[in-house]
């Protein structure tokens, strides 16, 4: 294997003379013997991150189908390699069903994947030096390749690269790499030493070969980031995933508003929304619910949310909150029923406009479960990039 294009001293050399006599054959082009070797190929599943768009925890034991994301990931990569390795932080002891070895970054601070790279090379150089090369696998990407490794190894061969890592439509995949044992060393300088954290940085300094496979949404390498992200790969797993998602959907709820004594000698009442009950369809269009000295508590029953394809990156940035809101609009009407609530939305730009024209009162409510499990629903039937088209209020 050749160095990079800038001399970088001994320490960053693919050491090929130390290195098993099968991995010394990758820039002769010998592409059918390594193609045979996949019992000369290690896995590690790197599960060592801090999962912050999911809020924590760990992203590779959510559920879908009945089934992990680790356990989904596990049964393509297994068949591929060796052996597998898991790379975890924290109690390692809630991987141990797994029946696979779990080890803690080799270095610490929660470094990235690089830092689960340098566990699994160190490990294998220590403990497996039968085995010459390793290959990453992100265990939120349950739709891994089952092909990989054996495209990856063609690959470097193919293209005489140090390592390799695959590419999808065009973009590039740096956590699913080929990593040769000998680069353990000069990872962990790179690492330690000058605090280089990206795969990409790291990579440059070698020759990089690619394996290409189609792009696309719902493509191998769609990994799970959100809970739309986890309900759109449950509707690619049971095929529920229709061509065309819809246009819109709607929800019957009711709103409990409240209507306080104001204690202003101008203003008799004050009232405001507290709440958003879903899934009452038949509820009374106002009713009193409780009463109290100087309150009561209102329900204002037959409202609906409407949702709209054109508003999805609203939802979506409301669901990436920490406490996803609704948006209840009041218009205080005197007479029987004083006040009337004008809309329920869950976009906040939407309610932005009807509170910019000063006839109505708009608050946010927390959001219920339910509603909140129905608009993910809802976006995940839609391309993550799915274009923004401005909808007519109304309409």
């Amino acid at each position: 294997m050749s160095e990079p294009d800038e001399p970088l001293g001994e320490e960053w050399r693919v050491e090929r003379p130390g290195a098993p006599a099968e991995a010394s054959q990758v820039a002769g082009g010998d592409a059918r013997r390594l193609r045979d070797q996949k019992n000369k190929v290690a896995g590690i599943l790197l599960a060592g991150g801090l999962s912050r768009r999911m809020g924590g925890g760990d992203k590779s034991l959510l559920t879908v189908g009945g089934r992990s994301l680790m356990e989904r990931v596990i049964e393509r990569a297994a068949p591929q390699v060796d052996c597998l390795i898991l790379n975890a932080n924290g109690d390692l002891g809630r991987f141990a069903g797994f029946g696979l070895p779990v080890m803690a970054d080799a270095v610490g601070g929660y470094a990235g994947p690089l830092a689960g790279i340098l566990t699994g090379l160190e490990w294998l150089r220590d403990n497996r030096p039968d085995i010459p090369w390793l290959v990453s696998f992100a265990t939120d990407t349950p739709l891994v390749p089952s092909d990989l490794v054996e495209r990856l190894l063609a690959a470097v061969a193919d293209g005489a690269g140090d390592l390799a890592c695959a590419v999808a439509g065009g973009e590039t995949q740096p956590v699913f790499g080929l990593w040769p044992v000998s680069l353990a060393g000069a990872l962990r300088h790179a690492l330690v030493e000058e605090n280089l954290y990206k795969i990409t940085a790291f990579t440059a300094r070698y020759r990089l070969a690619h394996a290409d496979w189609p792009g696309g949404v719902d493509g191998p390498f769609f990994n799970v980031n959100t809970a739309e992200d986890l309900a759109r790969l449950s509707l690619v797993l049971d095929g529920g995933l229709a061509a065309e998602a819809p246009l819109s959907e709607s929800l019957a709820v009711a709103v409990v508003i409240e209507r306080r004594d104001s204690g202003n000698p101008w203003r008799r009442d004050s009232w405001r929304p507290l709440q958003v009950i879903p899934d009452m369809p038949e509820s009374a269009p106002w009713r009193l619910l409780r009463k109290g000295d100087g309150w009561e508590h209102y329900l204002a029953g037959g409202q609906t949310v409407a949702l709209h394809r054109s508003d999805l990156a609203s939802y979506r940035y409301n669901l990436a909150g920490a406490e996803p809101r609704l948006y209840v609009a009041v218009r205080l009407a005197g007479g029987e029923v004083p006040a009337r609530v004008v809309m329920v939305t869950a976009a906040a730009d939407e309610a932005e406009t009807l509170l910019e024209s000063g006839e109505d009162l708009v608050e946010p409510v927390p959001m219920p479960e339910a509603v909140e499990s129905w608009i993910i629903g809802f976006a995940a039937r839609h391309p993550p990039d799915a274009p923004m088209i401005k909808r007519r209020r109304g309409a």
